[in-house]
C-alpha cells in the first residue's frame, strides 16, 4: 500500500523531466532565426524581413510579414516587366529538440498578386500595382517538419528571386549565441 501511495509522487516528478537533448538542462536556450528575402524593383538591392524568436514563443506561433513589392522583368525585354504585390506568413506548429538541432513544424505562405491587404488588430493596410502594369500571380504554400542542425541555415528558394531562411541556434544564459546563423542583417 505504501508503494501505491508514492506512485503520484514519482509520476509527477516525470512530468518534470526535461526531454534529454533540451539544452536548458545545460542553462542554455534555443533562439531561431528567419528571414523572407527579395530584390528591392527600385534600387535593384537586397530587402526583406529578418526576425529572431526564442524557440519556446514559436508553438503555433504566425509571423505576418509586411506587405511588399515585387517585379519581374522577362530575359531580353521581349516583354514589359511584371510587378505584383508580396504577402507571406510564418508558422511554427511544434517544434523538438533533437541531438545537435531541432525539428519545427514549419508552415510558409507566399502570395503574389496585384492587390493585397493585411489587416491586423488595429492595423491595416493595403498595397496595389496600378491596372495598366501587368502583374504578378504567384501562391506558394510550404508545410513540412524541417531539420535545424544548431548553426545551418535552411533556405527555400521561391519564385521571382524571393527566398526564406531559417536557422536555429543556441544562446547561453546570458543570451550570447553559441552557434552562428549566416543569415545577414537586411
Amino acid at each position: 500500500m505504501k508503494y501505491l501511495l508514492c506512485l503520484p509522487v514519482l509520476l509527477a516528478g516525470c512530468g518534470l523531466m526535461r526531454d534529454v537533448h533540451d539544452p536548458a538542462k545545460d542553462r542554455q536556450y534555443v533562439s531561431v532565426i528567419n528571414a523572407l528575402t527579395w530584390t528591392n524593383p527600385v534600387s535593384g538591392k537586397r530587402d526583406g524581413v529578418r526576425t529572431a524568436w526564442p524557440i519556446t514563443e514559436l508553438g503555433s506561433h504566425e509571423e505576418i510579414f509586411p506587405l511588399a513589392q515585387i517585379k519581374h522583368c522577362p530575359l531580353g525585354g521581349a516583354a514589359p516587366c511584371a510587378w505584383g504585390v508580396l504577402s507571406a506568413s510564418r508558422n511554427v506548429a511544434r517544434y523538438s529538440y533533437l541531438p545537435g538541432g531541432v525539428a519545427v513544424d514549419l508552415a510558409l505562405s507566399v502570395d503574389v498578386h496585384r492587390r493585397q491587404q493585411d489587416r491586423r488588430r488595429n492595423f491595416h493596410t493595403s498595397m496595389a500595382v496600378p491596372s495598366d502594369v501587368p502583374a504578378l500571380s504567384h501562391r506558394k504554400a510550404f508545410d513540412q517538419t524541417v531539420t535545424l542542425p544548431y548553426g545551418k541555415v535552411y533556405t527555400i528558394e521561391l519564385s521571382y528571386g524571393m527566398q526564406f531562411a531559417i536557422c536555429a541556434l543556441r544562446m547561453d544564459e546570458a543570451g550570447r549565441p553559441l552557434d552562428r546563423c549566416d543569415i545577414p542583417y537586411i
